[in-house]
């Protein structure tokens, strides 16, 4: 008795069945959660301090480094960098994919609060950020108004809008760029000062005494109690300029006597455009475990909230959103469903020949579809690009058990002249043994990549679950409902023209191959031969085709990287940057276009962002689009300028797609030389669009040298002409003041016409201890040289990273083994590299997918040596594998597409495609062989005979079933097209071979004498159960 026959006697029971997996289906429908990609838990804490006025030197040894050293233990991390700059230090620890972000952030927090004994009691504290680790905000808002100043216009982002944009959910961080925020700003003239006798450290404590904080307590009495409010703080620039400095002979000299006090903006650094007018930006990051999806939809509701409560002539608009790509992406995911249904339908009907044949396989759709949502749901998944990619590629594969099954039914009713019932009974006693061969074969493929770490297993994992899941669905749905609904619906006898016409032609070509398959067996030591070439040309094209992490997409957005030479100034790179804006005007498929100077704090960078119009709006893709800025780009001849796409996954970072780490045990100078040498020799290759070095040694630096013996000649303290160029040139904040109950930085500086060039600082007055006031150009020496503009380091080691950018024609993956050949050549022995971002990933990920591949090989060769209970028929089986990946690597190599982390989990899933067919012939030859008593060459023709038309089926219904991923258009097509061309290609032509190789094979290979089955235990033997 089959484990079939029970549904298809009670037919109410396999309704009852089918309606149940609808049921729970719909529920995980209705409760899953939507997103890009699979949730990956990216976590970088970025720790950040300020040390005005300090160089990158200082900030390197006393900052920097004792952080990193501090940090460098924490569980779970991937690497730490480190960049001291001028004034600052920021050293992030990237944390390892997958990894608990709040456990990390706190065991950060410890280790930081551990040495912040041991910094300088002048350094701020440690900022301490949780983030994703991306350069780019997830969305940019832009606010503009042109009745206000841009302090006005800050200040009321800070109160106003910020708080409310913080508080959404999922919102880790809201930067504001362009941001001009208000500050006292004590303008010293030092000729002044030292005219009337002031020294710098006298101002600072006239400020600090004169504006202060006071908590001094409640007065109290038997029946009241009233808290005391002293007004300690000054809050106008008035009130400052009032201040004595001090008096001598009645004479009291004021801070305005030596300084003009104004309230202005802290830095004027940053400029901001939308449209060509200044504005400010929010930028938008996501935590760690955000749904980019839901946090931009929250973002949308309450901007309109914000806008109706704006004052007149404020503006709020989203200039960029990266969800919007997200949203696109997964409409066209359920619009390429429905075509390949549409087509999967109708290639079942031109093999079937009757539309009552086509309702089994269709049934089955939408049971293991829905069905599968059930288990997402209980196991925590979502709905998101891989697993909606993944129900792509299932409408072809769960027809696959319905075809064979209702194929066999329908040839028993055929050759045997049985009734539909009892050709079900008979066809299932034959076929379900194969069904669940194949069924527990195809869900086995997907176990090593359901469990592997990594980038790619945090992405595949809900990828495999879901077509494994639809499998095992199907498969259940073969071997329950849809041998009850053949019993009821197929009829006997009566076949449509169509149908005839069907049967008739396909009874030709199973003579034809026959006829051909017979010739070939003639001749094995050829097919031998060329099964032996084709699997060395296999290899030899693996390692001469282009690779990358993925492809590049159409985002609807491009960012293009400004850099200006070391010295420019902000409004240098503002005019090239407004000259870049020009030569775009009339790019027609631009929607929006942005600007941001000094954006991460040097003023000779900046960046232009370029949002497009909708895809269906535009005849360009952004590649196209690209191309034409690129040259547009070229005309710009005062500063250097590229433009790229961001990247597509998670877990990239950001910035140029190839990064490289050069670094060594030596000085930060000769790893500069060294990245310096590579950068040349990538340039010269003729294969990059831009090469950067992110270190330089062109940053001009003024060297104060105190001449120790004359200071102390002329009784002058040595630590006051530290303090006095920090106060007077540094341009830190020294205390606050509070204004309308916040509080607001004093900062101290002298005009820039006094810190022009390095000269001016001689000009600066001391006072000695006799009272006297002496010039610095007295005691010190002063001198000028080239440093570092920052000093970085990974991994506590000196570094420098290469950034490069390929031509369009180039692959990443091309320029990437391009600088490692350049830096093997010419690094010394006691220098290394690593990689960042998208080439760390794609480092790592490239020998993940080995491993999974070959895992999935070996699952799949031991769950069916379990199932045939034999060794031998596996390899039979699996010998058509090596053939279908000749069939998908042709096209890569012939640069229809790249080998990427979509064509790879595209190839490990044609092992289990192509073990199926392997899975029918040699099932159906060794039943042969078991009844009737065939030799091995005439069981394998009959089987190819017989399975031929199963196996056209199924390979044209996965065939063309993902031929709408790879004609696909729009957000997200690149990745479709890459897994759907090495599923269209390799499955044609490995089903080509699979007819001829398969049975080659098992004429070679396949036992002689088929196992006799194990003894079973006789009752009449079995000892007696005692009492």
């Amino acid at each position: 008795m089959s484990f079939s026959d029970i549904f298809i006697r009670r037919p109410v029971l396999s309704t009852v069945l089918a309606l149940m997996i609808l049921l729970l289906g719909f529920q995980g429908i209705f409760s899953l959660s939507i997103r890009q990609y699979p949730e990956v838990e990216e976590t970088a804490i970025t720790i950040t301090t300020a040390y005005p006025g300090a160089s990158a030197d200082l900030i390197q040894g006393f900052i920097s480094a004792p952080i990193a050293r501090a940090v460098a233990s924490t569980e779970n991390i991937d690497y730490v960098t480190s960049a001291s700059r001028a004034s600052s230090s920021t050293v992030t620890v990237q944390m390892k994919l997958g990894s608990n972000p709040d456990v990390a952030l706190n065991e950060v927090l410890s280790k930081v609060q551990g040495v912040r004994g041991d910094l300088p009691d002048e350094s701020e504290d440690p900022v301490i950020v949780k983030g994703t680790g991306e350069q780019f905000a997830m969305m940019y808002i832009s606010m503009q108004n042109p009745n206000m100043t841009p302090e006005q216009l800050t200040e009321y982002i800070e109160r106003v809008v910020r708080p409310r944009m913080s508080t959404v959910e999922g919102v880790a961080d809201v930067q504001i760029f362009g941001a001009a925020e208000y500050s006292m700003r004590v303008w010293i003239d030092p000729i002044k000062l030292a005219a009337r006798g002031v020294t710098a450290s006298e101002v600072l404590t006239a400020i600090n005494e004169s504006n202060f904080l006071s908590a001094p307590g409640n007065t109290e009495n038997e029946y009241v109690a009233s808290s005391i409010t002293v007004r300690s703080t000054l809050q106008t620039p008035e009130a400052f300029a009032a201040l004595p400095l001090r008096s001598k002979d009645g004479n009291v000299v004021r801070l305005r006597d030596v300084a003009r006090v104004e309230l202005a903006a802290a830095n004027t650094d940053t400029r901001v455009t939308f449209n060509g007018k200044p504005g400010i930006f929010l930028a938008i990051f996501p935590t760690p475990a955000a749904n980019p999806l839901t946090t931009a939809e929250a973002i949308h509701e309450i901007v309109p909230t914000i806008q109706e409560t704006l004052p007149q002539g404020m503006t709020i608009e989203i200039v960029y959103d990266s969800t919007e790509q997200i949203s696109a992406s997964i409409e066209e995911v359920f619009k390429t469903i429905g075509e390949a249904v549409a087509i999967v339908i109708i290639v079942i009907l031109l093999f079937l020949g009757s539309f009552r044949s086509v309702l089994m396989p269709i049934v089955t759709i939408p049971l293991s579809l829905i069905g599968v949502c059930f288990l997402l749901f209980s196991l925590g998944y979502s709905i998101n690009l891989l697993s909606l990619l993944a129900m792509v590629l299932a409408i072809g594969l769960v027809v696959d058990d319905a075809i064979v099954v209702v194929e066999n039914i329908h040839r028993h009713m055929e050759e045997d002249g049985l009734s539909p019932m009892q050709a079900a009974f008979n066809g299932m006693r034959e076929i379900s043994s194969a069904v669940i061969a194949m069924t527990i074969t195809l869900a086995a493929v997907f176990a090593p990549l359901a469990f592997t770490g990594g980038l790619t297993g945090a992405l595949f994992r809900e990828f495999a679950v879901t077509l494994a899941g639809s499998v095992v669905l199907s498969g259940v749905v073969a071997l329950t409902v849809t041998p009850m609904m053949s019993a009821r619906i197929l009829r006997a006898g009566s076949h449509s023209r169509f149908q005839r016409i069907v049967d008739t032609t396909f009874r030709r070509v199973e003579n034809v191959y026959e006829r051909l398959v017979s010739g070939s067996l003639k001749y094995r030591p050829v097919t031998l031969m060329i099964v032996i070439a084709l699997v060395a040309t296999t290899g030899f094209m693996f390692t001469k085709t282009a690779s990358e992490l993925a492809p590049e997409e159409d985002q609807g957005f491009l960012l293009s990287i400004v850099n200006a030479p070391r010295y420019a100034t902000s409004d240098y790179t503002e005019t090239y940057v407004n000259q870049i804006l020009g030569l775009m005007n009339d790019i027609p498929e631009t929607r929006a276009r942005f600007s941001a100077v000094a954006f991460q704090g040097p003023t000779n960078n900046a960046f232009v962002g370029f949002a497009f119009k909708d895809w269906a709006e535009r005849a360009r893709s952004s590649k196209e689009l690209q191309e034409d800025i690129t040259g547009r780009l070229a005309k710009v001849a005062g500063v250097e300028a590229f433009v790229f796409a961001p990247p597509t996954l998670p877990g990239s970072g950001g910035g140029l797609p190839v990064t490289v780490v050069v670094r060594s045990t030596g000085e930060a100078s000769q790893v500069f030389e060294a990245a310096e040498d590579i950068k040349n020799k990538a340039l010269a290759s003729g294969r990059f669009l831009a090469v950067q070095n992110s270190m330089s040694y062109d940053a001009p630096q003024v060297t104060v040298t105190i001449d120790r013996d004359r200071a102390a000649a002329l009784n002058l303290p040595i630590a006051d002409i530290g303090r006095t160029l920090t106060l007077l040139v540094g341009g830190a904040e020294v205390a606050q003041f509070d204004r309308e109950s916040n509080s607001y930085d004093i900062i101290p500086q002298v005009p820039q016409n006094f810190r022009d060039n390095p000269e001016k600082l001689a000009e600066y007055f001391v006072r000695s201890a006799s009272g006297e006031m002496v010039p610095l150009s007295a005691v010190v020496k002063i001198s000028t040289n080239a440093s570092p503009a920052v000093i970085e380091q990974f991994n506590q080691l000196n570094s420098a990273t290469i950034s490069a950018l390929p031509l369009p024609t180039l692959t990443t993956g091309d320029g990437l083994r391009t600088i490692e050949d350049i830096a093997r050549e010419s690094l010394p022995d006691t220098f290394f590299i690593d990689y960042t971002g998208q080439s760390r990933q794609e480092k790592e990920q490239g020998y993940t997918i080995i491993i999974a591949f070959a895992a999935a090989v070996l699952v799949i060769y031991l769950v069916l040596a379990a199932q045939f209970e034999s060794f031998r028929d596996p390899l039979i089986i699996m010998m058509s594998v090596p053939l279908s990946i000749f069939g998908a690597i042709v096209p890569l190599n012939l640069g229809l597409g790249t080998l990427n982390i979509y064509t790879q989990v595209g190839l490990i899933t044609l092992i289990g495609l192509i073990t199926k067919h392997g899975i029918l012939l040699v099932e159906f030859a060794n039943q042969q062989r078991e009844h009737h008593g065939m030799r091995r060459r005439d069981a394998i023709v009959a089987s190819a005979r017989v399975r031929l038309r199963p196996i056209l089926m199924t390979t044209a219904a996965m065939a063309l079933g993902v031929v709408p991923l790879i004609i696909s258009s729009g957000a997200g097509a690149a990745a479709r097209y890459s897994m759907g061309l090495v599923i269209f290609t390799g499955i044609l032509v490995g089903t080509m071979f699979t007819l001829f190789v398969v049975p080659m094979f098992y004429t070679f290979i396949a036992s002689k004498d088929l196992p006799h089955h194990a003894e079973k235990p006789d009752p009449k033997l079995m000892p007696a159960p005692v009492d």
